[in-house]
């Protein structure tokens, strides 16, 4: 005889339950702004090949109130994301030089200090370049 083995139905709402559960899917669901962002820069590229009337529209919906608001929602999913990676590295990246462990907060701190630095990086070659 076979049968199925019984499988416990699970809510929708499972994840709502753990603190560690809830914050894996905001950070989840904060790729999907970037994702769209990165879609709507795809989209800036086509409309600046279509022309220089196309294309100032679509700037004109990035400057707008909307956009602006959309891009906080994308910088702060951005950061979250970032951040929640950063914390994960140590676990992810062990470091070992012979009997010595690279301590968690160097692996992070080291991340964060390359963030920064090609963060000012680009900042400078947008302002200068």
């Amino acid at each position: 005889m076979n049968r199925k083995p019984y499988q416990q139905p699970q809510a929708a709402t499972w994840w709502f339950k753990n603190h560690f559960y809830r914050f894996y899917m905001l950070r989840e669901a904060s790729s999907v702004p970037v994702f769209l962002y990165a879609v709507w820069l795809l989209l800036g590229l086509f409309r600046l090949n279509q022309g220089a009337l196309e294309f100032n529209a679509w700037l004109a919906l990035n400057t707008s109130g909307v956009g602006q608001i959309l891009h906080l929602v994308v910088i702060a999913a951005a950061l979250l994301h970032a951040y929640t990676w950063f914390q994960l590295t140590p676990k992810i990246l062990v470091l070992r030089f012979g009997n010595f462990r690279v301590p968690d907060e160097w692996v992070m701190g080291g991340h964060y200090v390359t963030w920064v630095l090609v963060t000012i990086g680009m900042l400078w070659l947008a302002i200068t370049g």
